[in-house]
């Protein structure tokens, strides 16, 4: 399947995720939706990052391997990062095309709640599966598109790196 496909495909998906989200949030309050959602990502992310340690013949786990291995993740849904920066301990990439960013707007959702979902899905999901492979590391984001142009910046590093803002 080509990219595209791919693309469209997952964005299908997000949209339909982030109308049923919508919707649940309606009933029980969005922050208490994004909550639990927040809950199942971190969750999955755990057992994920336990599998994919244990699986990955890998002994030691610094922000370049950690990247290595987990950017196959966010690339299953067609969401491509471009590498800023990459050393042992700190990877900075960012995002363009995120399938998921367009399903929420797709769905609706503005710019706040789309951030909060960002934060406390999609990042929540990676920074749980980093943490099995080091606990010292981080997937943090660095700043959020401020439009469908724009593109997220994202870093996988521990907290003692120099960035200034952890996103969690």
């Amino acid at each position: 399947m080509e990219t595209n496909e791919t693309f469209n495909g997952a964005e299908a998906a997000f949209t339909f995720h982030h109308f049923y989200l919508s919707v649940v949030g309606q009933e029980i309050g969005m922050d208490r939706a994004i909550a639990l959602e927040r809950q199942i990502f971190e969750n999955t992310g755990t057992i994920q990052g336990k599998f994919l340690r244990d699986n990955s013949g890998i002994k030691t786990f610094n922000a370049k391997t950690a990247h290595a291995l987990l950017k196959a993740v966010p690339e299953g849904f067609c969401i491509m990062g471009d590498i800023q920066e990459e050393s042992r301990h700190k990877v900075r990439f960012k995002c363009r095309h995120c399938s998921k960013y367009e399903g929420a707007r797709n769905a609706g959702l503005d710019k706040k709640t789309r951030e909060n979902l960002c934060r406390n899905g999609s990042i929540r999901y990676l920074d749980s599966i980093v943490k099995q492979l080091n606990p010292n590391l981080s997937y943090r984001l660095i700043k959020y598109r401020t439009s469908a142009d724009d593109c997220c910046e994202e870093e996988i590093g521990s907290p003692n790196s120099d960035s200034t803002c952890f996103g969690i």
